[in-house]
């Protein structure tokens, strides 16, 4: 087969980048903690969410040349549109607006909970997601508060992370 019969729709090519990435972020932890230990691989962890959470987010703003976020609606929408983006198939995800100040983005069947508990590590893994949403909240330029109802060892794949906007 020549390079030029190779065609991949851009689903595909998308669905296969999304899982590169995946399985790259769950070997670079694993091999994380088989050098340094679980303790130093989930601080590094840690810091590898927050900053990539603000960097996801403010390439996202200016592709599709997002303005100042104003009010709750927009971080609703921003909100749809990451889940939609950065989020692995299968997870699943909906943003609500609790009022002028909160969204909440209620997850189940999680794909980190998923893989941690076929790894064996449910009750030493701590989860990122705040840490990742809350940067995503700072990459938007928004001050607020970001917080999560469960961990990872008692969600069961399900939980709500809320959004709390000091405008």
């Amino acid at each position: 087969m020549s390079r030029q019969e190779i065609k991949l729709t851009p689903k595909r090519k998308q669905k296969l980048l999304r899982n590169i990435w995946l399985a790259h972020d769950g070997r670079w932890l694993l091999k994380s903690a088989e050098t340094f230990g679980f303790d130093v691989a989930t601080k590094l962890n840690f810091a590898v969410q927050e900053s990539i959470g603000k960097t996801e987010t403010k390439q996202l703003l200016t592709e599709i040349g997002y303005g100042e976020i104003k009010t709750i609606e927009d971080v609703k929408a921003l909100m749809d549109l990451t889940c939609l983006l950065y989020t692995p198939d299968g997870h699943k995800t909906e943003v609500k607006v609790l009022d002028n100040s909160t969204v909440i983005l209620c997850t189940w069947n999680c794909y980190v909970h998923k893989m941690v508990s076929k790894a064996g590590n449910l009750y030493t893994h701590r989860c990122s997601s705040r840490i990742r949403c809350d940067s995503w909240l700072k990459g938007m330029a928004l001050d607020g508060e970001v917080t999560r109802n469960k961990d990872i060892n008692d969600c069961q794949g399900a939980c709500e992370i809320i959004f709390k906007i000091k405008w």
